[in-house]
């Protein structure tokens, strides 16, 4: 397989968590046949281990997430009903699990049948200290073998088991009644104690066999010290790492650029042990659009939603960031708006323009509208001068498979803060979506001081606000929308390596020949979309430029060290010239540049009309007069 398809076509982050916890338990059940010696281990730096009964809900609340990565709903079910045994440490880090079936669980709490109950609690207090062994031997985020210095057990009966087990067995362990009873993912943040959440490091994997590190330790390759094996004969059987190396090694260069951050948690969320979970967990940021970002789901996903109930769901938007939500609602007015000429390009000029504190976390959310932003004023005219975008005071944008973007709808109200003279309408395309999105029609505008997503055929025309921007939705494939051509065309994350239906997308670009823009989170991502489109349609893509409005979460785990951040790459595809007619190659022209400069602000007003009137008349008069004193 070449290399950029072993490494850039990286999984849902869900769908890793999932399969790590599943390679996990299947060594675990084949461990349980085999006997191997009892080996002294050293204590864990954690001060305790917690042992967690929790019931496994029902698919429902993943299914959407999970089918869009292939997971069917009967291989969910399979566990629908179960109770999970899940050890971690005191941070919340998993070390291993187990599963019960819930009639062998529910007797535990049976006073009837005393013989079935002691046979029970007996068969439940030895899965538990296998599973606690296993733990010991193979801990699931990879670490080396380790024994708890004490365990804490959130269930009064399970702690009774335990520690009578332990008792007959000899085994000394220091051991508590946990006082919170997690019953879910779902993060405990109860009065008068410390919060609790379930967290996930960063999972790496080999590059060849894509075993992860619990059953072996893995190394990296020693001269790009990018890619990971977990044995010599893996990194031999890859043949075509020897011929990207080098590149590989050129890639991880624009590590320190991409981590140039002017944030005061940059540290944190550029460094390669980063944890997302932490992060969100540790911010509070556990509602509303921050649940597209976390693995452990907390509301209820569109699929299983109505579509009143996911238009209400875009209200408090920034919570819990109460501050931010205030100040990207106010309108500075037109004077006070970056100039086409001179547009935003930092997060350090954005933060300072719109008056945000450098502490704020609020540029996840905001990275995809100004990474529009950004491809509008700097980049389409760059590399597109003749479409003079600048000077329009309307764009129709397409927006291909940009899933999260979707359900993170009013972030882009920015847009029309930051370019007001522009009517925007968006144009969502999406694959698996719930049937009810299919042509809906939607309006982002402001009433009443509050900014809202609401039914575009509720709104009435005369109530809607002039910066108002229309979105419309349609399920299915690109290369058969039937929409009015765009000005623009973008995509985030597009997979193109990894989707069938892209080669007929870009098919139907090319026929289009609109700019056309996508945002990647690796260097890798955009090479290996080069080679999509040449097959495609005989085109190219440009090289990637990097994106000053990047998200700063960097996205950590996989087989390989590359620095990714998502929407920190942007290319552009580079269309095959028109047959018969023979197509300059396009320079940029620093003239267009220049004459970009001399635009003034593209909506002017009444007075300025005039002014603008008032001076043509007299240039014309004194050209009039300049001609008639030349006849006499």
């Amino acid at each position: 397989m070449d290399q950029k398809e072993h490494l850039s076509c990286n999984p849902d982050p869900l769908v890793e968590f999932s399969d790590t916890m599943a390679q996990w338990y299947c060594c675990f059940q084949t461990a349980k046949t085999e006997q191997r010696p009892q080996r002294k281990q050293p204590s864990d730096s954690s001060p305790y281990w917690i042992v967690h009964a929790m019931a496994c809900p029902g698919p429902v609340l993943m299914t959407g997430r999970l089918k869009r990565a292939g997971i069917t709903l009967p291989e969910l079910k399979k566990f629908d009903g179960k109770h999970i045994l899940m050890v971690t440490d005191a941070s919340g880090l998993p070390l291993g699990f187990d599963v019960l079936d819930y009639e062998r669980f529910s007797w535990l709490f049976n006073t009837d049948g005393a013989g079935r109950l002691n046979t029970e609690a007996a068969r439940t207090a030895e899965t538990i200290a296998t599973l606690l062994q296993r733990c010991m031997d193979v801990p699931m985020d990879g670490g080396m073998p380790r024994k708890p210095k004490s365990l804490r057990v959130n269930d009064e009966i399970l702690h009774r088991l335990v520690h009578r087990h332990m008792l007959k067995q000899g085994k000394v362990l220091d051991m508590e009644l946990w006082p919170r009873s997690l019953k879910s993912w779902k993060p405990l943040d109860q009065k008068g104690l410390p919060a609790f959440s379930l967290r996930w490091p960063p999972t790496r994997y080999c590059s060849v066999c894509k075993r992860r590190s619990f059953p072996s330790r893995l190394q990296e390759c020693s001269r790009c010290t990018t890619v990971f094996y977990c044995e010599d004969k893996c990194f031999g059987e890859d043949a075509e790492h020897e011929r990207w190396c080098a590149r590989l090694a050129s890639y991880m260069q624009h590590e320190a650029q991409l981590a140039d951050l002017p944030f005061s948690y940059t540290a944190e969320v550029t460094s390669e042990d980063f944890s997302l979970e932490d992060f969100l967990f540790k911010n509070k940021l556990l509602s509303s659009y921050w649940v597209h970002w976390s693995l452990l789901v907390r509301s209820a996903q569109p699929h299983s939603v109505t579509r009143d109930a996911w238009l209400k769901g875009h209200s408090n938007v920034y919570e819990p960031l109460k501050l931010e939500a205030e100040v990207l609602m106010v309108d500075l007015g037109p004077f006070n708006v970056p100039s086409v000429r001179n547009p935003l390009v930092s997060w350090h000029q954005y933060y300072e323009w719109r008056g945000l504190s450098l502490s704020s976390v609020v540029a996840p959310l905001l990275s995809s509208s100004l990474s529009i932003y950004y491809i509008i004023t700097s980049l389409v005219p760059k590399h597109f001068p003749e479409v003079n975008i600048l000077r329009k005071q309307s764009l129709r944008i397409h927006i291909i498979e940009s899933y999260r973007e979707l359900h993170t709808l009013l972030t882009f109200w920015e847009l029309s803060v930051l370019l007001p003279h522009v009517t925007f309408e968006l144009v969502f395309i999406c694959e698996q979506l719930p049937s009810w999105f299919n042509k809906i029609e939607l309006l982002i505008h402001k009433t009443n001081g509050s900014v809202g997503v609401s039914d575009s055929s509720l709104v009435p025309q005369q109530k809607a606000d002039e910066r108002s921007i229309r979105v419309k939705v349609y399920c299915g494939t690109y290369h058969v929308l039937q929409e009015p051509k765009p000005d623009l065309v973008i995509g985030f994350k597009p997979l193109f390596l990894c989707k069938d239906s892209w080669f007929s997308t870009l098919v139907k670009l090319q026929s289009l020949r609109v700019p056309a823009f996508f945002c990647e989170f690796s260097e890798l991502r955009c090479e290996s979309s080069q080679q999509v489109m040449n097959k495609a349609t005989g085109g190219d893509v440009s090289p990637p430029t990097i994106n000053p409005f990047h998200c700063p979460l960097r996205i950590n785990g996989g087989d390989n060290r590359l620095p990714r951040y998502s929407n920190s790459f942007i290319f552009h595809l580079v269309y095959k010239p028109l047959a018969n007619v023979q197509q300059p190659v396009p320079v940029y022209d620093p003239s267009a540049r220049s004459a970009l400069r001399s635009l003034s602000y593209p909506n002017p007003t009444i007075r300025e009309r005039k002014a603008a009137a008032q001076r043509r008349r007299t240039r014309q008069g004194k050209m009039k007069k300049k001609k008639m004193s030349g006849r006499h």
